[in-house]
């Protein structure tokens, strides 16, 4: 399909779900099924062997386990994850190939974005042509979120195809409205993707699972690997811990020694020389078994950590960089390919 990019204004996140929907099955995305669930709404598309599933919630938890919830509150947004297949006859979050906690029984883990009740100041969809999707919702004036999914990364001689998804925030912190604080992904700018997202304001060090990729059963049987610090099920750990080269906590960023990383270039990434900014890739990399290193995986080859905005340039502007088109929001900008 060619590359895609649609914009405007949603009144709710389910109004927000079946919009994405009727855009995807547009790109060619086959539905496998869209319908109320609960107060919300379900909807599970795939495209070449990859299953994306979709939950808006509506003053709801959504990420159920045998008991309780892994949400930590009651709110609305919309919850992602990705697998292998699809059953009709399964919840939505219990759908096959899913990336699993390490909990017993065992339950899924997930990311999503967290959304006000009803309208948002516009939202942003692209495609790129190859099933590289990203969803950029600016819940509030000022304020993004996002989501998206892609059926590689770029490699870094993987032996196949690395199927990743990504989200602004955590399953725990999905539905949490807290607007009590400041907190990246609900009251404040998400963090580029897979820069780790926080696990509890004012946490230095710990970051729950916004971030996976699909690996190959050589580098894990398990498949699925999360950027989380924690190694239990409420992190959403997998059984092997991702990581990327931003790892920002309300301290700073911390400064991972064993792969490369950005730590040292935040606040020096923009020039006033020659109007310009970096655009730098979200390269990740696993923990071998039994950690002793870092392996390389790729990147997502479509979004960026980018310092531009308030730097010279303003949100939603565009950065034209060797004759491409890229757009600029706090802290990430998008490649726009259409």
């Amino acid at each position: 399909m060619p590359a895609s990019y649609q914009t405007g204004i949603s009144s709710s996140p389910t109004n927000l779900l079946q919009t994405l929907v009727t855009w995807l099955t547009n790109q060619g995305w086959t539905l496998d099924m869209s319908q109320a669930v609960g107060a919300g709404w379900r909807a599970h598309l795939h495209k070449s062997g990859i299953y994306v599933n979709l939950r808006s919630a509506m003053n709801e938890k959504i990420w159920h386990k045998a008991s309780g919830d892994w949400d930590r509150s009651l709110g609305y947004g919309i919850g992602l994850y990705l697998g292998t297949g699809h059953d009709g006859g399964a919840n939505w979050v219990e759908q096959p190939g899913r990336p699993l906690r390490i909990d017993v029984p065992a339950s899924t883990s997930g990311c999503g974005m967290n959304l006000p009740a009803g309208s948002v100041a516009g939202y942003h969809f692209f495609d790129d042509g190859l099933d590289n999707v990203i969803i950029v919702v600016e819940k509030s004036p000022g304020v993004f979120v996002h989501m998206g999914w892609g059926l590689r990364l770029v490699d870094m001689g993987a032996p196949e195809d690395f199927p990743y998804f990504f989200a602004s925030t955590s399953a725990y912190r999905n539905t949490d409205p807290d607007p009590n604080r400041s907190y990246p992904g609900i009251n404040q700018t998400a963090r580029v993707p897979f820069a780790r997202q926080p696990h509890e304001y004012q946490s230095d060090y710990e970051a729950d699972a916004g971030g996976f990729v699909r690996v190959d059963a050589a580098t894990f049987s398990g498949r699925w690997v999360a950027d989380c610090t924690g190694d239990d099920a409420e992190d959403g750990y997998t059984g092997r811990y991702m990581d990327g080269p931003l790892n920002e906590n309300a301290y700073g960023t911390t400064t991972q020694q064993q792969h490369p990383d950005y730590a040292l270039y935040i606040g020096r990434t923009t020039q006033t020389a020659f109007a310009g900014a970096l655009l730098l890739p979200m390269h990740l990399f696993v923990l071998t078994d039994p950690g002793a290193r870092w392996a390389p995986l790729g990147y997502p080859p479509n979004v960026f950590w980018c310092e531009a905005v308030g730097a010279g340039y303003a949100a939603g502007e565009i950065l034209q960089v060797g004759g491409l088109d890229y757009m600029l929001f706090p802290n990430f900008a998008v490649l726009k390919a259409a």
